[in-house]
């Protein structure tokens, strides 16, 4: 055991002898230095005695051969179809520690660029789902400095970074509402890099702005916000009018959101004039002063406006906008107009019978317009317009699946996807309004609304689910035509803010591409619909209905204890009805001792129990309801 132990420890020794040989030790100083992997190497696995001309010359092919395998990998993450942003900027920095920017293509820093960061959507959609849940960001933009390394390699190389690849910069701000760096942008690309910006340019700062003030924002930062947003927008309205920029339909509907976040609506109603031909105080007559080149008035531009109005609180202008902007007056309307003027009325004011005939722009309402439409009428407490929405909205969704089932039974691979679809946000904001207002009538209305919502639903889910299965296979997609290009980013529903920017400043001669039925997209959407109707039934208003209804018997009862009168429907009047005819009209009933404290409805504090019939009863509070025994 000893022989072999000293065998081990004189292998060892001669071991470490060698390595001395090559390596040569030191004491320890605090100016050492860390040498390269592959100098080392070398030192271990050539020879000791060789000379500095051959050792600069391994070095270097060594060199050459690390920058030639890590463009390779670089190059062949930037080939694949499915590629990882942090594998592909792991490879550009693994790369650049080992080269120079002259060393690498002016195509590949810009392919990085552009492959370096999530795409825009899904930044967009994760950033505004942390903003929602509380977790504000740190940083704007949280690959901003990947951005900046890669522009300033760019320019190290001495080449000009092109418009499209600030556009790649502006994308990634405008997804996630930077707009202080999008100005920024905007300010070098101009300025420093003597770039001439387009439409799309000034949109995606636009862009940025619109989203941001969409995002959550904390209350003690929202005025200064608001006021940068509207000085920003005027800024870039400013510079575009200087370089003598058509306003695009899409940008004009950019800044119109912006306007009507910061609420300026002077500089609205003069943009619906310029850009639309709409007079907000007379929307059915062309205005005074217009534009030779309008844009489309489109449905999300009618929403914008609807909710604007609403913001702005003026329900009478609001509902007249909304009835002329979604059914608007033929253009023959004008020959119908009075030709009797008094002669004292004439004031040079030419007779409207005698002007060319004008169509009013309009829009067709889907489920947005009418559920801001009635969001905004219930919260100013119009109960009886919240009404009348509510039912015409209810008609307009059974008249729409109607129409739909009969072009499914013509065309089922060429029908048009429906505009409207009744759902939980149409419901709730008559229904606060009725809750706020004790109006049972109204109340009780909206739960038959939504019953017999519900039950359609059910109806149509059923229906829609067997076509599915009785429909002929679908034509190939090259036999059909497209809807939309193949390269086009896939719609996010997680904002209103997806514009095209590429689009023409003049208005299109044919409509845009309309959205073909898709039976199974349709199937989830009337499930969801036909979960949160349910759940609100259940969990909300059969709980609010009973409440309310135990409060209107408690402020009556009062009264009749009081020997006031009340109002019965049943006799049309005001009448003073006995105790005992009272109790037994809203089903009170003497509270009966029970070990197991189960009750029939709510326990009041004098022992009596107010019952609820076909309802279920919430928990027991104690209500400070009166004492009847005390009042005899």
């Amino acid at each position: 055991m000893r022989r072999q132990l000293s065998k081990v420890c004189v292998s060892a020794t001669t071991q470490i002898n060698s390595l001395r040989r090559l390596v040569h030790t030191s004491a320890r100083c605090s100016s050492a230095i860390t040498l390269p992997l592959h100098i080392v190497h070398d030192a271990y696995s050539g020879p000791s005695t060789i000379t500095a001309s051959q050792r600069s010359s391994k070095d270097m092919s060594s060199k050459d051969i690390i920058q030639k395998e890590k463009l390779s990998a670089l190059m062949e993450v930037l080939s694949r179809e499915t590629r990882s942003y942090a594998r592909v900027w792991s490879c550009y920095v693994d790369f650049m520690n080992y080269a120079e920017c002259d060393d690498l293509p002016l195509e590949v820093h810009q392919a990085v660029l552009r492959r370096c960061v999530p795409g825009a959507y899904t930044l967009r959609a994760w950033t505004a789902r942390r903003m929602q849940a509380g977790q504000t960001p740190r940083m704007p933009h949280h690959f901003e400095a990947r951005l900046k390394t890669v522009m300033r390699n760019i320019r190290a190389t001495g080449a000009d970074a092109t418009l499209d690849d600030y556009h790649i910069v502006l994308h990634q701000f405008a997804a996630v509402g930077h707009y202080t760096g999008a100005m920024q942008v905007l300010t070098e690309l101009t300025h420093v890099c003597k770039l001439e910006p387009k439409s799309k340019t000034f949109g995606l700062c636009l862009k940025a702005i619109a989203h941001r003030l969409s995002l959550p924002i904390y209350k003690v930062q929202r005025a200064d916000m608001l006021a940068d947003a509207s000085k920003l927008c005027r800024k870039l309205l400013k510079e575009m009018s200087a370089r003598d920029m058509p306003l695009t339909s899409f940008n004009l509907d950019l800044v119109m959101r912006i306007l009507k976040e910061v609420l300026d609506q002077e500089g609205f109603y003069q943009l619906m004039k310029l850009g639309y031909g709409i007079d907000l105080d007379y929307p059915d007559h062309p205005p005074l002063q217009g534009s030779s080149m309008l844009s489309p008035f489109s449905t999300a531009a009618l929403n914008t406006t609807l909710d604007m109005l609403g913001r702005l609180g003026n329900v009478a202008k609001l509902v007249q906008t909304f009835e002329v902007l979604t059914q608007p007056l033929p253009p023959q309307a004008s020959q119908h107009y009075s030709q009797e003027f008094d002669d004292e009325d004439d004031f040079g004011i030419a007779n409207p019978a005698s002007t060319e005939p004008h169509q009013t722009p309009h829009a067709q309402p889907n489920t947005t317009s009418y559920n801001i439409l009635l969001k905004h009428i219930s919260r100013a407490g119009h109960a009886t317009f919240a009404r009348h929405y509510l039912y015409q909205a209810v008609r307009l969704d059974r008249s729409v699946d109607r129409l739909l089932r009969s072009q499914l039974y013509r065309d089922p691979h060429g029908t048009l996807a429906p505009h409207f679809g009744l759902n939980r946000g149409t419901i709730i904001p008559v229904f606060g309004e009725a809750n706020r207002d004790k109006n049972m009538e109204l109340m009780r209305w909206i739960g038959w609304v939504a019953r017999q919502t519900i039950r359609r639903k059910k109806n149509d889910i059923a229906w829609y689910s067997e076509l599915r299965d009785s429909l002929p296979p679908s034509p190939s997609p090259s036999e059909l035509p497209s809807s939309s290009s193949p390269s086009s980013p896939p719609p996010d529903v997680s904002t209103a803010l997806d514009v095209d920017l590429d689009a023409p400043s003049t208005p299109p001669e044919f409509p845009p591409p309309k959205k073909i039925f898709d039976i199974n997209l349709h199937l989830n959407i009337l499930q969801k619909n036909l979960d949160e109707l349910v759940t609100w039934y259940d969990n909300h208003y059969e709980v609010t209905l009973s409440r309310v209804t135990q409060r209107v018997k408690e402020r009556l009862g009062r009264r009749v204890w009081a020997g006031k009168n009340i109002y019965l429907l049943s006799e049309n009047a005001r009448v003073i009805v006995p105790r005992n005819a009272w109790t037994r009209m809203v089903n009170f009933k003497q509270g009966k001792t029970s070990f197991s404290g189960e009750h029939s409805g709510r326990v009041m504090r004098n022992g009596w129990v107010a019952g609820y019939k076909g309802l279920r009863a919430p928990r027991p509070q104690p209500l400070q309801f009166f004492d009847p025994s005390s009042m005899s």
